[in-house]
């Protein structure tokens, strides 16, 4: 069987290829009822079939649970509570990589550049994140998106939040793009001081519609893209949710989210074939059950959604 690395190589081969193809951000986005020209095949499944298992799985979660699929080619898609904003945990990374990666579009950041990040501006995380600021240091902006994304390092982000504006600047980014429902209101570290004051959040649905534009090339442009879904595809948070409910070797680009009753998990799976990718966002708050069955149930989302666009099932 291919090595990750491999799979991860090919993907954003062809991401490259594709976005390089007419792709571009001057293309309109499909939406659904109006899916865009492709060779791809619509999904065979109807979406009000996939809801209704989509229902089911929430349902069993308990808390609040908002999901939703998208076909990306076709714009087909399905949800449960997708309009609802949830608390993003570690998610909120992904728009911030968005809001990183225009500001070096439009020149006002470089990858190349040195960020100086001092020892007391490390922000509480994992030990072995912690673990790369004892030290006063300059590392190149492409390093930090590495680590907040692929990592889920919070030194990082909050060193990127202040590159790009602060909160505020990421929120306005998204209301741009028309996601309305994706609202950044504080860095880690102030998170971290009181969350209930100062939630990010975001709704399955705009979270699902990002994912179709950054795949389909319409948010950053193809080099940009590129990098991000790469990064996404080396991510060391997720192994038992998204990427469990697929088979093994199929290719995922994802990012988590994890607090203390939280557990989400946003990405695009690549379909075998000429069936294109689907973008999933999972977001379970409050829910009573084991963080172990939590992550079976966004693991079973994506079962749910695969065998939907695969199988026909």
């Amino acid at each position: 069987m291919p090595s990750r690395t491999a799979l991860v190589f090919a993907a954003v081969v062809s991401l490259s290829a594709c976005v390089n193809k007419g792709e571009t951000s001057a293309q309109k986005p499909a939406t659904a009822g109006t899916p865009a020209a492709s060779s791809t095949s619509a999904p065979q499944v109807a979406d009000a079939e996939l809801s209704a298992r989509l229902k089911d799985i929430c349902e069993r979660a308990g808390g609040r649970c908002g999901v939703a699929v998208t076909h990306v080619e076709t714009g087909r898609g399905a949800a449960f509570e997708g309009a609802t904003p949830l608390p993003l945990y570690s998610v909120f990374k992904l728009p911030l990589a968005v809001a990183v990666l225009k500001e070096v579009e439009e020149g006002r950041l470089q990858l190349d550049q040195k960020v100086r990040v001092e020892p007391e501006e490390t922000v509480p995380g994992t030990e072995e994140n912690s673990a790369l600021w004892r030290q006063p240091s300059e590392r190149p902006l492409r390093e930090l998106l590495e680590f907040s994304i692929a990592r889920s390092d919070n030194t990082s982000t909050d060193k990127m939040l202040e590159l790009v504006g602060g909160p505020e600047a990421v929120t306005r980014r998204m209301r741009a793009l028309g996601l309305d429902h994706i609202e950044v209101r504080s860095t880690v570290k102030e998170f971290l001081k009181s969350r209930d004051a100062h939630p990010n959040t975001g709704a399955p649905e705009d979270l699902a519609r990002l994912l179709v534009l950054l795949r389909k090339g319409e948010v950053l442009a193809p080099p940009q893209s590129a990098l991000l879904l790469g990064i996404m595809a080396r991510t060391v948070t997720g192994d038992r949710r998204l990427r469990a409910g697929v088979p093994a070797g199929t290719p995922v680009a994802d990012k988590t989210g994890s607090g203390p009753s939280t557990t989400n998990d946003v990405g695009v799976v690549t379909l075998p074939g000429d069936r294109g990718h689907l973008a999933l966002a999972v977001l379970l708050d409050g829910s009573k059950l084991p963080s172990k069955q939590q992550e079976d149930l966004i693991a079973e989302v994506a079962r749910a959604a695969y065998e939907a666009h695969v199988r026909g099932k």
